[in-house]
């Protein structure tokens, strides 16, 4: 049976915790708080995420994109709207790209009204330089078309 007494106490007293080969202490902040950000996490708590991107697509039946994420944030994307200001569509299709994998979230296929809201709720991840892509088959060039992402975003820990 290992020995679950620490040699020697840390001075001054402090909280211990055992993490299965000793006694170490819990760090804390200046005002004397229990440290939890970072400590054996993958993620904290950032801000919350909420994006509105306008524009014309990429051309005719094209895409809008979110700007990317950025260097050391993971963002947990839990909302996707999209739709056209200016006319109708036949489909709208909402992707995010990781690592240069497309991965489909949602493709709505029918008569599209103009400004009618289409949406995707869920959970998925993006990493550093990851986006979000909305299609709108049926656009055309010049129309104004927004993608509305909203969520929470994290820091890496390291």
């Amino acid at each position: 049976m290992p020995d679950v007494y620490p040699e020697h106490v840390p001075r001054p007293r402090c909280v211990l915790c055992w993490d299965g080969l000793a006694y170490r202490a819990v760090a804390c902040d200046g005002g004397g708080r229990v440290q939890v950000r970072g400590e054996d996490q993958l993620f904290s708590f950032k801000s919350v995420l909420a994006i509105s991107t306008v524009g014309v697509p990429s051309g005719a039946n094209g895409y809008i994109a979110t700007p990317a994420v950025g260097a050391g944030e993971i963002w947990v994307v839990t909302t996707i709207a999209g739709y056209d200001l200016t006319g109708a569509l036949t489909s709208i299709r909402f992707i995010t790209i990781h690592d240069a994998v497309i991965v489909h979230l949602r493709e709505e296929r029918r008569a599209i009204a103009a400004s009618e809201v289409i949406s995707w709720s869920g959970h998925t991840y993006l990493d550093a330089g990851d986006s979000v892509r909305a299609y709108f088959t049926g656009c055309l060039v010049g129309d104004t078309v927004v993608v509305d992402v909203s969520g929470y975003r994290m820091t890496v820990e390291t």
